[in-house]
């Protein structure tokens, strides 16, 4: 048997360049809890490349130890699920 729970979400967008190495990449108004539900360009995996959910409010950490400083990234967060 499944089950659907229907809930509102806000959608996080965020544009920032990456870090040089693992480690946290500063962004301020990300929360703890905020879900990393989407990353652009395609090829970087959540949980992977970064992490799924957000463990220090105003931070995302990059899990890589790649320099991806001339990386634009767009990253959609889903808070409140």
């Amino acid at each position: 048997m499944s089950t659907i729970n229907v809930a509102s979400a806000t959608v996080v967008k965020v544009t920032t360049i990456g870090s040089n190495g693992a480690g946290p990449i500063s962004i301020p108004g990300l929360e703890v809890g905020d879900a990393l539900a989407l990353i652009l360009p395609y090829g970087f995996i959540s949980g992977f490349s970064f992490e799924g959910v957000v463990s220090t409010a105003g931070q995302l950490q990059q899990l890589q130890n790649l320099d991806w400083t001339t990386v634009d990234f767009t990253l959609y967060f889903l808070r409140g699920v």
